[in-house]
């Protein structure tokens, strides 16, 4: 198993190359990586814009033979929107690996314009591979009905409705339990 910073993001806080395109290119340099031989399986499990990410990567790199996309947006039209003009957005985070730590991100105008050309909704409809896609019920940032459409409009999904659960239910045990059963049963089940 391995977990991708995206862009280098959490161990640098340099947003200059930070891209869904540029996020898009390191997962699949993840993958390759492992090749040859090409494991039996290779799965992406992607929460929010990993999520997108996953759905997208997952259609588009032919190794992939799994995808777990949790609390994914459509787009990121949403977050568009939330910008003013074209400068820069400051967004303050926790660290993956120190959510104690709290660093403030300036997100160039750059990472939108990029970030436009991608739809979860026609990536899933090309996705014929296994895929859940979790729905967090009380997700103030992704709406339910968002991450619908991307239910609607996916192959045969594995989907997995959250009660009471937050965007960030990382900070619940008992929400990262029940996550962490339904991806393993998601990969012990016959889907597609």
């Amino acid at each position: 198993m391995e977990r991708i910073d995206p862009c280098n993001l959490w161990a640098t806080g340099n947003t200059k190359d930070y891209s869904t395109t540029n996020y898009l290119k390191q997962v699949e340099e993840r993958v390759l990586f492992y090749q040859p031989p090409q494991p039996n399986e290779v799965i992406l499990i992607g929460h929010s814009l990993g999520g997108l990410v996953s759905i997208i990567a997952g259609n588009r790199i032919a190794s992939v033979t799994k995808v777990v996309s949790l609390c994914s947006p459509v787009d990121i039209s949403n977050l568009a929107k939330k910008w003013n003009g074209k400068a820069p957005k400051h967004s303050k985070r926790d660290l993956p690996e120190n959510t104690q730590e709290i660093r403030d991100f300036e997100i160039p105008y750059t990472f939108v314009e990029d970030g436009l050309q991608y739809s979860a909704l026609k990536e899933v409809k090309e996705l014929h591979k296994p895929i859940m896609i979790l729905i967090a019920l009380a997700d103030k940032q992704i709406s339910q009905e968002e991450t619908e459409k991307i239910v609607a409009s996916a192959n045969n999904p594995f989907v997995v409705r959250g009660e009471n659960m937050e965007h960030n239910f990382r900070f619940s045990q008992k929400d990262c339990d029940m996550v962490m059963k339904e991806i393993e049963n998601f990969l012990a089940s016959e889907t597609i």
